[in-house]
């Protein structure tokens, strides 16, 4: 009969998703070249460009052309969580994000300094709803 059982990966559980009470969904996005290694949990958000840049990072954003252009900075908002960890340092990267579901608030990934918590309006409002999960 051959080999019936054999070891097609590993699974090790991180604590991000937390419940299945609220539906997961995730939809394809791009991250913008120059994000650099990405982990699972990061917040993203939509740069000017329709790329993804982490949360709570800024971007130059130019207005107008020629002698008339102003350039200015942006702030990039939440939108939704990266499913997978990805490496965009030197090209744009087609990755998944979850854009609802229930998920641990201390899982999340932000800049050193930003917390998960000054988004979570915005993030209820997309369907994104936040937890603090017992640890054991």
């Amino acid at each position: 009969m051959g080999d019936l059982y054999k070891d097609t990966g590993t699974y090790t559980p991180d604590k991000l998703i937390a419940g299945v009470s609220i539906p997961i969904t995730a939809k394809g996005i791009r991250i913008a070249k120059g994000e650099g290694s990405l982990k699972r949990g990061t917040l993203l958000g939509i740069a000017a460009d329709g790329t993804y840049k982490r949360t709570d990072t800024e971007e130059m954003i130019k207005n107008e052309e020629g002698e008339d252009a102003v350039s200015q900075t942006a702030a990039i908002g939440a939108d939704c969580i990266l499913a997978d960890d990805v490496d965009s340092t030197d090209t744009d990267v087609v990755a998944t994000a979850y854009v609802t579901g229930g998920f641990n608030a201390d899982a999340i990934i932000l800049p050193e300094g930003k917390s998960v918590r000054d988004h979570e309006n915005t993030l209820r409002q997309l369907g994104i709803f936040l937890h603090a999960v017992q640890e054991y």
